[in-house]
């Protein structure tokens, strides 16, 4: 209606039936080009539960978080009061690349906020195209979990560094062990054929004798030793003895043994203990002792000395019955000046002389009882009108079912000699 449309100086002027309606037109473009702000209402942080949280930014303009808060919400207003809905909101940070335009919505949402520093700008745009005076800035610190802090990486470094140099070293040092190992295995296993060459090869074959012998050793050097020194027609000795412990320094001393009995002449069995205690005294093996028993057969006797061995048991056949020879003197290295005393006994036919160490009754069972002396009796007395042989197994029977498969802490020897019908 052209009649309902009125202009009146700067006045705009629409009529009706019942009402006249005016305005000042010329207010229209400072009204649409008026100038605004733009606020932070409030900023709400959401947990991975989605549980919100009020958040404030401090005196440093700063909001800090840490890795409970997931997502943040900024909510925006104005004090723009002409189309206040027609204002755009936009947001640039550091976390990317682009600006981003939150349309008309004045509720911002951010998730995976980068840790440690990022930057937000907030700006806004009015339906007029015109933007806000002011754009709203803040910083946000978003703390890491303890495990992803630069100062625990700097630990993982520090620890990995420290975990390869004690690797390297650790590697090199097992090396050196390994190798080590491997020497001392190469000396130990020279050592033990050295001592199993100071051991006979086989034993002698003597008219008139049964010989059967028998030695287990602890460990692989071990410090227990017989021998047979035999000449047709002139002397026949049987030896057997047993150093102090077992391993290196007892086969140590089973060699000096083994030389001094080459180096002395052969006579009474008391002489050449006392000699050979003179030569272990001096070679001087501090609390070191070797214990040693030397039989010396003579056609139908022996006569036997001992330097603090076991027992010898001899069985006589015309009797039939056994007894314990126990001849009491010191070990050789102790007392330079020891005598060594003697037992002479007849040896015919049947008749059996059985030498041990004590590695035999001292030897423990599963419930740390020793076999003993005892046993090793019985066994040699039900077992003597047997050959030189099926004696000594009887005894290595006795010794393996008493041990039930436990290794002996000490070493074994055996030595029987049977005088042959």
């Amino acid at each position: 209606h052209s009649e309902s449309i009125h202009f009146d100086g700067n006045k705009f002027i629409l009529s009706g039936f019942d009402n006249v309606q005016s305005f000042d037109y010329s207010l229209i473009d400072s009204i649409q080009n008026k100038s605004f702000q733009i606020y932070l209402l409030n900023i709400i942080g959401y947990d991975t539960q989605n549980n919100p949280k009020y958040l404030k930014i401090n005196k440093d303009n700063v909001l800090k978080i840490d890795d409970a808060i997931s997502s943040l919400e900024f909510n925006i207003t104005s004090d723009l009061d002409f189309k206040p809905e027609q204002i755009k909101f936009s947001l640039s940070s550091s976390i990317f690349e682009n600006e981003l335009s939150n349309g008309y919505n004045n509720i911002i949402q951010l998730k995976s906020i980068p840790y440690y520093n990022s930057d937000i700008n907030i700006s806004a745009i009015s339906g007029t195209n015109q933007l806000s005076k002011n754009k709203i800035k803040f910083d946000i610190y978003n703390r890491p979990p303890w495990y992803w802090r630069i100062e625990s990486f700097i630990s993982y470094i520090f620890v990995l560094s420290l975990f390869i140099f004690l690797l390297v070293k650790w590697n090199e040092k097992r090396t050196k062990e390994k190798m080590e190992g491997e020497r001392k295995d190469k000396e130990l296993e020279e050592a033990k054929q050295l001592q199993n060459s100071l051991l006979p090869k086989e034993n002698p074959a003597i008219n008139g004798f049964d010989i059967s012998t028998y030695l287990k050793p602890a460990t692989e050097i071990g410090g227990d030793y017989y021998d047979f020194f035999y000449k047709e027609g002139e002397y026949f000795y049987a030896i057997c003895g047993d150093a102090t412990g077992h391993g290196v320094v007892s086969g140590i001393m089973v060699s000096v043994t083994k030389a001094g009995l080459n180096g002395i002449p052969m006579g009474e069995p008391s002489t050449i203990l006392k000699q050979l205690n003179r030569i272990v005294k001096r070679v001087n093996f501090g609390r070191l002792r070797m214990s040693l028993s030397v039989a010396q057969f003579n056609e139908n006797k022996f006569k036997i000395s001992s330097a603090a061995m076991p027992p010898t048991y001899y069985f006589s056949a015309r009797e039939n019955d056994i007894e314990e020879i126990l001849v009491p003197n010191l070990p050789l290295g102790g007392i330079e000046s020891e005598k060594f005393d003697g037992v002479e006994k007849d040896f015919n036919p049947g008749d059996v002389m059985v030498m041990i160490s004590d590695g035999l009754p001292e030897l423990p069972n599963k419930k740390n009882d020793l076999l003993d002396y005892p046993l090793v009796f019985s066994c040699i007395k039900d077992n003597a009108k047997k050959s030189a042989g099926e004696i000594k197994d009887a005894l290595v029977e006795l010794s393996d079912v008493w041990a039930e498969g436990l290794m002996n802490p000490d070493d074994i020897t055996i030595v029987v000699i049977k005088k042959a019908a």
